[in-house]
């Protein structure tokens, strides 16, 4: 892939038994031991799909086995390859929703987010931690038809950027403005600092009907693909 691409793939955590036993095959042993804990079998089964469907997706663009994968994981939980694929240049993200999933693949720092739009959500609450003045009072101003779907499209960015900066994010997401139409591109993006310095941009991208979903990544010449 090129050094400007960012893909996008898409998938469904709801696969057939066999589906998930080749896929569980493909996890460690740790990896294994955190599925088992989960008390619901159709959240274990969730959870194996999006492990070793981004093992799968992964072991494509290395060209090695998935489960020969080894991950490193920030102060913030953020996933990087570790072992002999840690210097690939290779660089991931994912989110879950339900049985859905969203995974970004780059050769840049990248975050991606995805939620349910008729998730049971405090928007007060939430919106009084992760926006800014500016955006709350923006919210507030919406019919309640309209406040569900800009609230998520906003949650969605802020937690997308958090992602991709993972543990260099020393502010918090009330800080960053980056949820208006009005500020972005003509495809959508907005771009921002962060304490160091780097510059990023985030978008919304396009999803099936009663879901959000956002991309960010280093830099602003990046291009995204849907994959």
């Amino acid at each position: 892939m090129a050094d400007d691409e960012v893909h996008l793939w898409r998938a469904n955590l709801t696969v057939s038994e066999a589906r998930l036993a080749a896929l569980a095959a493909t996890l460690t042993e740790d990896e294994q031991a955190r599925a088992a804990r989960f008390r619901f079998p159709e959240h274990r089964g969730r959870f194996i799909a999006g492990r070793g469907l981004l093992r799968e997706l992964l072991s494509v663009y290395l060209n090695i086995p998935a489960a020969a994968l080894r991950f490193d994981f920030g102060l913030r939980g953020k996933p990087t390859l570790a072992g002999e694929q840690r210097d690939a240049g290779l660089h991931f993200n994912l989110s879950h929703s339900g049985d859905q999933a969203l995974y970004a693949v780059a050769r840049r720092e990248v975050g991606v987010d995805l939620e349910a739009l008729d998730r049971q959500v405090d928007y007060a609450a939430v919106a009084k931690r992760i926006c800014t003045r500016r955006e709350w009072v923006a919210l507030q101003a919406l019919s309640p038809k309209d406040i569900s779907e800009a609230f998520f499209a906003c949650w969605t960015r802020k937690e997308a950027v958090a992602k991709a900066i993972g543990d260099g994010l020393a502010s918090g997401l009330d800080t960053l403005d980056i949820c208006f139409p009005e500020d972005a591109a003509p495809d959508g993006r907005v771009s921002l600092c962060d304490a160091t310095g780097q510059e990023w941009s985030v978008l919304n991208v396009p999803m099936a009907s009663g879901w959000a979903g956002a991309l960010a990544a280093a830099g602003t010449d990046w291009r995204w693909t849907p994959a």
